[in-house]
């Protein structure tokens, strides 16, 4: 291949090869590996660009004025009412700490919406507000609204997988399943699981994969053990004393909301329940706080602030990088053990 003396531009690269000009850019800028590009293809690009003669900086001066439009950002964090709670403050802390390293100016604009309503704020994907978009907390109706929907900014959904769409995201339905798992292997056969009642897409997933699980082991997961309450201490209390009141209990309980543990286990001591004795727990969510509680809980645990940096990441890559692509990142559930439950050791045979 001849060797272009005046130095080629990325889009020419992109086009000899077939590929897209920001596949082409994020190999040629060394990300690669962090955005999951196959070592084939980074080879493949690589080799043609040297053989192309292509010169990072020959197009400074003329992409001058592009790169100075691309220096400040506007971000929308369309943010679920019923999150509004120190959760937010974590997902923030997230969020400033993937910023502080761009050379990029960055604001972020808080834009709440309820639950099945998303809808209503059609008018802020046009492009005219925000550079780009994060959304947590959709329901399914919100999910089904973007699924029929295209918009002009990149969006970035947290805890969600949406064709199109990039995502932050955890395989939900697995993590029901972990926790039927756990369970059977501890010899429960009669399990109890607490949801927010404002349930999220996310939510129904996880629900769908410990019911199939307690199925396919025979664990019983009776309707009178399900119940539901506000995503907090206060609502934890109540649904279990709701529970409380049946005339057979089950000895284990999986907690949707880590935020509700601190009221769970209230209630079980004013039933003199003991935990772990007569109830084991296992909840979902940020484990920080779990371990001030008494007794402690085991959790299976994924950072909040970890989703939100990694959110905040493929947004600003997408844009700087000027992609027509979707990113993903899979997050993967840590098993922190509590007193609440500990998986018991198979017998080994001397």
């Amino acid at each position: 291949m001849p060797k272009n003396t005046r130095g080629v531009q990325v889009k020419q690269i992109a086009e000899h090869l077939g590929l897209s000009s920001g596949t082409v850019s994020i190999v040629l800028n060394g990300r690669g590996d962090e955005l999951r590009i196959s070592k084939e293809t980074q080879k493949i690009v690589l080799d043609t660009a040297r053989e192309m003669n292509y010169q990072s900086g020959k197009n400074q001066k003329k992409n001058q004025k592009t790169a100075a439009r691309r220096e400040k950002f506007c971000i929308g964090v369309f943010w679920n009412l019923h999150y509004m709670g120190g959760l937010l403050g974590q997902f923030y802390s997230g969020f400033l700490e993937t910023i502080k390293q761009y050379h990029a100016e960055v604001e972020i604009v808080l834009q709440p919406f309820e639950y099945d309503h998303l809808n209503l704020l059609e008018d802020a994907f046009s492009g005219k507000r925000y550079d780009g978009a994060i959304i947590g907390g959709l329901s399914e109706i919100d999910s089904g609204y973007l699924r029929e929907n295209t918009f002009e900014i990149p969006i970035v959904l947290i805890n969600q997988t949406l064709e199109n769409y990039s995502s932050v995201y955890v395989d939900d339905y697995q993590t029901g399943r972990q926790c039927a798992e756990l369970f059977y292997r501890n010899g429960h056969k009669r399990v109890g699981i607490v949801s927010s009642e404002n349930r999220s897409a996310a939510s129904v997933l996880r629900y769908n994969g410990f019911a199939e699980e307690c199925r396919k082991c025979g664990i019983q997961l009776k309707d009178e053990w399900k119940v539901t309450g506000e995503g907090n201490g206060i609502g934890g209390y109540e649904s279990v004393r709701q529970m409380l009141q049946c005339r057979e209990l089950p000895t284990a309980l999986f907690v949707q909301t880590s935020r509700m543990s601190s009221g769970i286990l209230a209630a079980l001591r004013d039933g003199n329940i003991e935990v772990p004795g007569q109830m084991e727990i296992i909840a979902y969510g940020d484990g920080d706080f779990s371990q001030y509680l008494y007794p402690t809980v085991t959790v299976l645990h994924v950072s909040v602030a970890e989703m939100a940096a990694n959110a905040m990441h493929l947004v600003l890559t997408i844009l700087q990088n000027d992609l027509h692509m979707t990113l993903s990142k899979l997050h993967v559930t840590k098993l922190i053990y509590g007193e609440s439950f500990q998986e018991k050791q198979s017998e080994r045979t001397p």
